[in-house]
């Protein structure tokens, strides 16, 4: 909450002025049960498996849209949607080293990152990228003090370090997502969640002991190809129909 003190500095309460809140509701439970997924799952398998995993987000997000939103799915978005889902297949390959509860989570993760997407796609049409971002962390304080309540773990000096830089991060990286799909389409943007692989190997690998997989780096490398497919061929088409003579 504190991270969002600079944005209510410089619009003030009008940032929560809104017309959606339903979205910004489902948008801010995706956000808290992909969050305790995300949690739980790396803390039962491997940084680079979780991580490679959530990868498969713009895959559940495209077959969400096909209800969600009536799109219709092209033979290469089914193309694409199919390669996605081997390279899940490809990190999910049976391996008794890795407890199936961690992969789970990471699936769930993916699945709620998918729907948060396609809300903040929606509002972004909709509402200011300041109330975007602020809404959810106001939502999600509720939740998160729940579940503090029941089970609470006092942080020691230790620990604040960590949790400052990980509510940090959330923020940061909840920020540039906004202003990314804003500025972008989403094929400019999507080769660039790579590096998230690549950092999640490196963290991994230097302070976790965690071994390099290379099942993993292929199958998050197929997964990020058919993601950048169906997100470039979504851009063709919205060029193609802005060039057609009405």
């Amino acid at each position: 909450m504190l991270t969002i003190l600079p944005l209510l500095s410089k619009s003030g309460l009008n940032i929560f002025q809104t017309n959606h809140i339903k979205l910004h509701l489902l948008r801010a439970f995706a956000a808290f049960v992909g969050g305790v997924s995300i949690f739980y799952g790396v803390s039962h398998a491997p940084l680079a498996t979780v991580v490679a995993i959530t990868f498969a987000a713009p895959i559940f997000a495209s077959i969400f849209a096909v209800y969600l939103f009536g799109e219709v799915i092209s033979k290469r978005q089914l193309l694409s949607l199919t390669a996605g889902f081997f390279g899940v297949m490809i990190i999910l390959r049976p391996n008794l080293e890795i407890e199936s509860s961690g992969l789970i989570a990471a699936i769930v993760a993916a699945i709620m990152t998918a729907i948060a997407f396609l809300t903040v796609k929606k509002l972004s049409k909709l509402e200011s990228s300041s109330s975007i971002i602020a809404y959810p962390f106001l939502l999600i304080l509720p939740l998160s003090l729940l579940m503090a309540y029941a089970d609470w773990t006092t942080p020691t000096l230790d620990h604040i370090p960590l949790l400052l830089m990980m509510g940090l991060g959330i923020s940061t990286a909840q920020y540039c997502m906004v202003k990314a799909f804003g500025l972008a389409d989403a094929s400019a943007v999507l080769p660039f969640d790579f590096l998230r692989l690549l950092v999640a190997i490196l963290i991994g690998s230097l302070f976790f002991d965690e071994a390099i997989d290379m099942w993993v780096v292929i199958g998050a490398t197929v997964i990020l190809a058919s993601s950048f497919y169906t997100a470039k061929n979504a851009n063709v088409g919205k060029q193609s129909e802005e060039n057609t003579p009405c």
